[in-house]
């Protein structure tokens, strides 16, 4: 996909065109910025497989890993009105090494077809971009780790 791609600007126009992401070139790299049209959640690659899988089941989920594949990052559709998390459910997540990502922050996005450097696990659908809301990748998180504590 990338193949094509000379340059950052290559790489975020492709991106914007091909997925309808709202890309933005931060310190010279392709990034999304989270705030009231996206959110993220992070979490380890072993707990992201499981939620992946369960979440494809009703639509696809836009999924990046980064460069070492420590932690996957799940694009989503923040809630409206905007809704924090209370101090029990972080701490939950937390256990699982999960974490909703604050508004205004930087969201690396991919920029290679290996798996070296940012790429798709989860790639998104051509077109206007879908993502799952929030709340569905949470509760997919909440029922994976349900099933494996048992």
């Amino acid at each position: 996909m990338f193949e094509s791609c000379h340059s950052p600007h290559d790489v975020a126009y492709l991106l914007r065109h091909r997925y309808g992401l709202p890309v933005q070139l931060f310190a010279g790299r392709p990034t999304v910025s989270t705030g009231s049209v996206l959110g993220a959640v992070v979490m380890p690659p072993e707990l992201g497989r499981a939620v992946l899988s369960r979440l494809e089941r009703e639509r696809p989920a836009p999924v990046i890993a980064d460069p070492g594949e420590e932690n996957w990052t799940f694009l989503v559709t923040p809630p409206m009105p905007p809704a924090p998390l209370d101090i029990r459910e972080r701490h939950t997540l937390a256990g699982h090494r999960v974490t909703v990502v604050p508004s205004g922050r930087h969201v690396m996005l991919p920029t290679t077809d290996t798996g070296v450097g940012y790429h798709w696990v989860g790639e998104p659908g051509a077109g206007a971009l879908a993502m799952p809301a929030r709340g569905a990748v949470l509760a997919a998180v909440h029922a994976v780790t349900r099933m494996t504590a048992a």
